[in-house]
């Protein structure tokens, strides 16, 4: 049952993000928690066709469908560590520890976020395939602090999850 208006609903988001970014094969290979994220967000998009009536002295619409879905998101790591920037910078890791940049065609993976937050609703995010590219420049020298701000679009995984194919949000607790 749906709750009616209630100011416990109201939300200071905060959470703790987790990306399992799969190998040159597409394979898992493991959750880790990326550090601090200061940013979060989900965006579903959708594209139509629209038709119009030309029966009349002013057309009008009479019908619209539905062309595509899609949910894209983004989110903002504040933590450089090597797994980040190879991240950001589409990079292998070497032997060394060392970056080879660039020598990855696609950032994809599995994204998990839980809500932390001491304020409102609380939910499980279990994003099951994402492809990620960095959108910012990457500040080496800088007064402020450092960041690394990501979009992703979530892809399909009918394969793997068929009755919830881009992912799930669980609530958590009582909201």
């Amino acid at each position: 049952m749906t709750q009616a208006h209630s100011t416990d609903l109201y939300t200071l988001g905060k959470g703790i993000m987790k990306f399992d970014r799969w190998d040159s094969s597409g394979l898992p290979t493991g959750l880790r928690d990326v550090g601090n994220a200061t940013s979060f967000t989900l965006q579903p998009t959708e594209e139509t066709l629209e038709h119009y009536s030309e029966r009349e002295g002013v057309k009008t619409l009479d019908k619209e469908v539905t062309l595509t879905r899609k949910l894209n998101g983004k989110f903002t790591l504040d933590e450089y560590d090597k797994d980040n920037l190879a991240m950001a910078l589409m990079a292998d890791e070497l032997g060394d520890g060392s970056l080879a940049l660039m020598q990855v065609s696609n950032v994809q993976g599995e994204l998990d976020f839980v809500m932390t937050n001491e304020v409102g609703a609380k939910y499980h995010v279990q994003l099951w395939s994402v492809k990620l590219k960095t959108t910012t420049e990457l500040g080496l020298i800088s007064d402020d602090w450092g960041k690394i701000d990501f979009e992703f679009t979530v892809q399909n995984d009918a394969a793997n999850h068929p009755t919830s194919p881009y992912g799930l949000m669980t609530p958590l607790g009582e909201s």
